[in-house]
């Protein structure tokens, strides 16, 4: 019987050490997974780079807290710093996520939040035309908040209550030129083709005689919405004939134009980043207003720069022939506004972007 005991007990203790080493059948042992961090505790504390880091640690975006709402409805209903949304929204959140009873983010700004909140919300991409459990819009919440009732921002809602909201893009946006509509003409809308360089044009072209007001040399250029600006070409030096020439002779070469050559035809630039990771890019301009450089901060309506030719044919021939504010919006860096689209439903998508007063009177 005490040799079985002895056998028993070096079995156990030659087990105790293959585990103690990791030598296998035990194999290595894996440590603990750190628990989860709670993401609305950082949305109250008002932490974007702790949201950031919880995320990345495996936090969920999408969870619930004990009223149902999503971290982005918490961060509204906490007058949360922007800052906050913009970081939930970088990490994969949806900004139209819905409550068991339908709200969203947008609904809860306009029902209890500020004017400041709602046109943020739209300038990320929130659809107002979303409804509740009980049918009700953001633009009904509205109408029980006196503070938002009453700004531009109820307008916007209004114009936009029973359009055919397009996701994926922003709305609540200024034209760049103040008073001027989208132009009248196919051609100065992004998609058009530009056989010159066997490319597509990207952008919204403002010419004199097409968009309802004068535009000319040193025409100011406003910021579409609030933002960071990422770009500011203050160093711009115009190229030569010899130069331009051999831009486009390349391109044509190539049956294309590559974007380090297009960027090269839009002369000197601003891009603005918006809420939501919408970006404006701001192309053949004269000069950039004092001030604004890479990681200013603008808001909406704020003179970045004046209308120039730079990039172009004129402007290396030496002249200010054909200025024009040109004014790209892109989602991420490989989609820009008008990509695929037919005219008309590049129209539809700047009455949402820029309101519908920014429509031409008239269309060729």
């Amino acid at each position: 019987m005490r040799v079985v005991i002895s056998i028993v007990l070096a079995l156990v203790l030659v087990g105790l050490g293959l585990w103690l080493f990791d030598v296998p059948p035990f194999g290595e042992r894996v440590p603990p997974e750190p628990p989860v961090p709670q993401i609305f505790p950082l949305v109250a504390a008002g932490d974007p780079a702790a949201i950031s880091a919880a995320v990345a640690a495996g936090a969920d975006v999408h969870a619930r807290n004990e009223a149902g709402l999503t971290p982005i409805m918490a961060a509204v209903a906490g007058s949360a710093p922007t800052a906050v949304i913009e970081a939930l929204l970088d990490a994969g959140a949806d900004i139209n996520q819905q409550a068991a009873n339908g709200l969203t983010a947008l609904m809860l700004a306009a029902g209890e939040g500020t004017p400041a909140q709602v046109i943020y919300l739209l300038n990320a991409g929130a659809d107002p035309t979303v409804a509740d459990a009980e049918g009700r819009k953001a633009l009904d919440h509205a109408n029980d908040n006196s503070a938002v009732r009453t700004s531009g921002a109820f307008v916007r809602l209004t114009q936009m209550s029973d359009i055919a909201f397009v996701r994926g893009w922003p709305s609540a946006y200024v034209v760049p030129v103040e008073g001027a509509t989208i132009s009248s003409r196919r051609n100065h809308l992004p998609g058009a083709p530009r056989g010159y360089r066997n490319g597509v044009h990207e952008g919204f072209d403002f010419y004199d005689g097409t968009v309802s007001v004068n535009i000319e040399y040193g025409t100011p250029i406003r910021a579409a919405a609030d933002g960071v600006v990422i770009r500011a070409d203050r160093d711009y030096v115009e190229h030569t004939i010899e130069e331009y020439d051999a831009i486009i002779t390349e391109a044509t070469a190539l049956l294309a134009t590559p974007p380090e050559l297009l960027d090269e035809l839009r002369g000197r630039q601003v891009w603005i980043e918006h809420a939501g990771g919408f970006v404006t890019r701001y192309a053949h301009l004269a000069a950039i207003a004092e001030g604004v450089t890479a990681g200013t901060t603008v808001k909406q309506g704020d003179i970045i720069a004046t209308t120039g030719n730079t990039g172009t044919l004129e402007a290396a021939q030496g002249t200010r022939d054909g200025p024009h504010p040109h004014v790209e919006i892109w989602r991420g860096d490989t989609t820009f506004l008008g990509s695929g689209l037919e005219p008309e439903q590049i129209w539809r998508i700047a009455a949402q972007v820029f309101g519908e007063d920014a429509l031409p009177p008239f269309h060729d």
